[in-house]
């Protein structure tokens, strides 16, 4: 953002000329926008590509399966069912995939990752592939081999994963990915959504103003000052006053738009949103409660009235011991696995400084339990000494006092503790900390106890999970987040959680690493 923020009013309006204050019309926007009347760049190319493929997934692995001897056994007959086979299938994949939203989630779901569709894929090629065995045995067709057509099922599922995985990878390096959106709210609301967008350049979104409208009861700064408003907002542009936002989304070329639940009155909402619905532009409604709600709500109506009801918070012991048996399992085999890395990097702590290679820390868990938890050492012995000293150049304001103390450049820091934090490598001893059923594979991080101390209120809900390893924190931006956004994604979590969310941030843990940001 600028230093300035833009000023925009009726008097300042009426005093340009016709020309200048003109309003676009649909006729007089960019080509490209007109273009876009029939869907999104991103979203033309995109489906496209992914469809490309889901087809050449599938003839992949029908020749895998072919060179292990066909579906039925029998080289020469086997080739001319299988190509047969693959000729019907490929179409009824695209359709049937398609019906499940394979292709279009893209386009509205800025975030959305492969990892993400690994349920519908293994629901798709699992149901695929026994209809194929049910079809044979009904009709009298060659029977199938099963053991080629468990093979044809694991090779489609990973080569399907794996290519749409590798086009997203592609696709979010070409310019037609870009989508320019344009975030209508309070100043406070804008600048939080924007801060979000900007600490993920993957999303591909490219936020070029934030419109403040005039009439909304709301002071101009809505309790953000001045100067953290531009520490928020950064390079992106703050436009208040009496706007005309369809005209705005003309000139900036805008291909999505986030409203907030403040923008004027119900019918003000709606009337802007029917307005915009025309420009064939996408739209996402940030509501009201969302730091609360979450996503896990269940859409029904009530005579035409749209409900979103908030199922029960309250876990089931099944679904807990679940989750135990899970952390239990994979920190085991981890343990195992990482070992070599772990005795490397103990060795690379104890030859680049004195001291212990590992780091013991009081933290509290669940249900307020205090635990020691293990790191590798990444700092000098006289760290904490030495914390006052650089205690101005924290990311988070107050941090001292209300804030998370993170340092971008810590001078307290090792040459091995900096390669280690780089990779998140001084975590892997907390494995140990989860055999002992102090710590989860997910959850919220866990706090030392005096920023343990300052939480209060429904946060305090993040103490009903054990601590984690990782989760939403670490995925969305770790150590970029300020300490309330921490806890309000800690409280999204325990109050949304589920199996299958423990498994996508898992998976979306890898990308956090490898992309090291937030690491310090």
């Amino acid at each position: 953002m600028d230093d300035t923020t833009t000023q925009v009013s009726d008097k300042t309006a009426e005093s340009e000329s016709a020309e200048e204050s003109e309003l676009w019309s649909t006729e007089q926007m960019p080509s490209r926008r007109r273009a876009n009347l029939r869907g999104d760049t991103r979203g033309y190319m995109l489906r496209r590509f992914l469809v490309v493929a889901d087809v050449a997934a599938l003839a992949f692995a029908f020749f895998l399966v072919q060179v292990y001897g066909g579906l039925n056994g029998g080289p020469a007959r086997s080739l001319l069912l299988d190509l047969a086979l693959l000729a019907v299938s490929a179409p009824v994949w695209i359709v049937v995939a398609r019906a499940h939203n394979l292709y279009h989630v893209d386009t509205r779901h800025a975030d959305h990752r492969t990892h993400d569709e690994v349920a519908p894929v293994l629901q798709l090629t699992t149901l695929w592939s026994w209809s194929v065995l049910l079809l044979a045995l009904a009709t009298g067709l060659p029977s199938f081999s099963l053991p080629a057509l468990v093979l044809f099922w694991g090779l489609t599922l990973v080569l399907l994963l794996a290519l749409r995985a590798a086009v997203r990878t592609w696709a979010r390096r070409q310019s037609w990915y870009l989508q320019n959106a344009m975030v209508v709210g309070t100043a406070a609301e804008s600048s939080s959504i924007a801060a979000r967008i900007l600490r993920h350049p993957e999303y591909g979104i490219n936020v070029v103003a934030c419109l403040e409208l005039s009439g909304d009861g709301v002071g101009p700064n809505a309790g953000v000052e001045h100067a953290e408003l531009v520490r928020r907002l950064g390079p992106v542009p703050l436009i208040r006053g009496d706007l005309d936002v369809a005209t705005l989304v003309g000139e900036f070329d805008v291909d999505r738009v986030l409203l907030t639940p403040s923008v004027g009155s119900l019918g003000e909402r709606a009337d802007l949103v029917y307005e915009l619905s025309r420009l064939a532009i996408h739209l996402d409604v940030v509501p009201g409660w969302g730091e609360v709600m979450g996503s896990r709500l269940e859409l029904h109506e009530m005579e035409g009235m749209p409900l979103l009801t908030f199922p029960s918070v309250d876990l089931p012991r099944s679904s807990l011991l679940l989750k135990r048996m899970l952390d239990f399992a994979v920190a085991g085999c981890a343990i195992v696995v990482l070992s070599p890395v772990m005795a490397v990097c103990a060795l690379a702590i104890k030859r680049d400084t004195n001291g212990p290679a590992l780091f013991r820390q009081r933290r509290v868990g669940k249900a307020g339990r205090r635990f020691e938890m293990l790191k590798f050492r990444s700092m000098s012995e006289d760290a904490e000494a030495r914390k006052e000293q650089i205690a101005d150049r924290t990311l988070h304001r107050g941090a001292t006092d209300n804030g998370i103390f993170k340092v971008a450049e810590d001078p307290r820091v090792t040459r091995v503790g900096r390669i280690m934090r780089r990779f998140s490598l001084d975590e892997l001893p907390q494995l140990l900390n989860i055999l002992r059923g102090d710590m989860s594979l997910v959850g919220p991080r866990p706090l030392p106890e005096n920023e343990d101390e300052r939480i209060t209120g429904r946060h305090r809900r993040r103490v009903d999970l054990m601590p984690g390893l990782t989760g939403l924190w670490q995925v969305h931006g770790r150590s970029n987040i300020s300490f309330e956004g921490m806890v309000d994604l800690d409280y999204l979590y325990v109050t949304n959680w589920s199996l299958w969310m423990d498994l996508k941030v898992l998976m979306r843990t890898g990308g956090a690493v490898a992309r090291g940001q937030g690491a310090y």
